[in-house]
Formats: structure tokens, C-alpha cells, sequence
């Protein structure tokens, strides 16, 4: 689709629902400008985020890595999630983040198609079920496929308006239809499928 049309349609969406919307919002990146990720890179990545987020419930990180690494899964753990997971005690703030991760796996696993997405809900009860827990994920990751890319790519538009206007409740002190958090994280982790750079770490989540 073309993308002032797809921002054109998402603005209209939002608009339906009486939400606030930035007409000088940007389109998002154009195909020809990411690298899509393969699925199963996608599901490599879900199956170890499924561990570190194990730090936010007492899991033992010792025991975390040696999984990680016994699985092959310790390339898909990003440079900051892997200094957390040898730090004796996890800051408080980097801890709030770990609880976000399970909206950020929500959105991995809805790109290959496993579930469904509300923007307006917590992650799914049914998301533990679908990762593989604690055991050889080879098979998960063997049978991932991913989604039209073009249903990757409007939602994508659709996240970063939202993302803008959950800011801009925050900022104002407006009462919000969504939770910031929820979206910031499902717009990295599908910015990142997208490819709008190959660092986990490094993806921008400017508005």
C-alpha cells in the first residue's frame, strides 16, 4: 500500500474513535529503506526475550544463560539484556522495564500470525502457551512464518500515531484510551520486524 494513503486510513481510524492525531506526523520508512527481519529470526528473538523477562519473576539468571546459551539463543539477546542478566541486583528502573517485555513478545508472536493483537488490552493469557517454555525451541523457530509484510507495515503506522498520542496525553495531562507503555513496546518490537535497524537497542522511538 502506499504509505500517505496507509497514514491517510490510520488517521482516520484514530479519528473514528475520537482520538487526537498529528497530521504532521511523517509517513513511516518506505520498504525499499529497512531490512525486514526473517521469521525466524523473529522467533529466536521471542524465544529468548521469553527467558530474560524470567528476571522480572526471581528467576535465576545463572540458570537463564546457561539455557540461552544451550539453545543457540544467546546471539538474540541484546547487548543491554545481557550485562542485566550478570548483574547481582537489576536497578529499579531497568526492572520496570523487563514487566513491559511480555507486550513486546505479544507483538512478536502476533507477527507470525499466532494470536491476536488489541491495543487497548494487556498482553494475551495464551502468550506463555505459545512460547515454547524452557525446552529446544528448534522446532518453533524451524516452523515460524511471518505475516504479509504489509500488515507489518500498517501497524507500524498505526503504533507510531498511537505512540504520538499517548505522549501527548502524558505530556498534557490528559486522560488516555491507551497505556504508553503498551504501545511504545509493541511499536519497537515491530519496528524492529520491519527493519528499521538490525539493533534491538538502537531502534528510535522518537514522535
Amino acid at each position: 500500500m502506499n504509505l500517505r494513503t496507509l497514514k491517510i486510513q490510520n488517521e482516520s481510524k484514530l479519528l473514528s474513535e475520537g482520538i487526537v492525531v498529528n497530521p504532521n506526523l511523517p509517513i513511516i520508512e518506505e520498504l525499499s529503506e529497512v531490512s525486514p527481519r526473517i521469521a525466524s529470526d523473529v522467533a529466536s528473538r521471542i524465544c529468548a526475550m521469553s527467558y530474560v523477562v524470567g528476571l522480572a519473576f526471581d528467576a535465576v539468571p545463572e540458570h537463564l544463560i546457561q539455557n540461552l546459551k544451550q539453545y543457540s539463543l544467546w546471539g538474540f539477546v541484546t547487548e543491554q539484556e545481557q550485562e542485566l542478566l550478570l548483574l547481582e541486583q537489576i536497578p529499579k528502573e531497568e526492572f520496570n522495564e523487563l514487566t513491559w517485555m511480555p507486550e513486546s513478545i505479544q507483538a512478536l508472536v502476533w507477527s507470525l500470525g499466532l494470536i491476536g493483537m488489541d491495543h487497548h488490552m494487556y498482553c494475551d493469557d495464551k502468550l506463555a502457551s505459545i512460547v515454547p517454555p524452557y525446552c529446544d525451541p528448534a522446532g518453533f523457530i524451524k516452523n515460524a512464518e511471518l505475516k504479509p509484510i504489509t500488515q507489518i507495515q500498517e501497524q507500524c503506522d498505526l503504533l507510531y500515531r498511537l505512540h504520538w498520542y499517548s505522549k501527548h496525553c502524558r505530556i498534557n495531562g490528559i486522560e488516555c484510551l491507551y497505556d504508553e507503555s503498551i504501545i511504545s513496546e509493541r511499536r519497537k518490537a515491530l519496528d524492529w520486524v520491519y527493519g528499521v535497524t538490525v539493533n534491538w537497542d538502537d531502534i528510535p522511538m522518537d514522535t
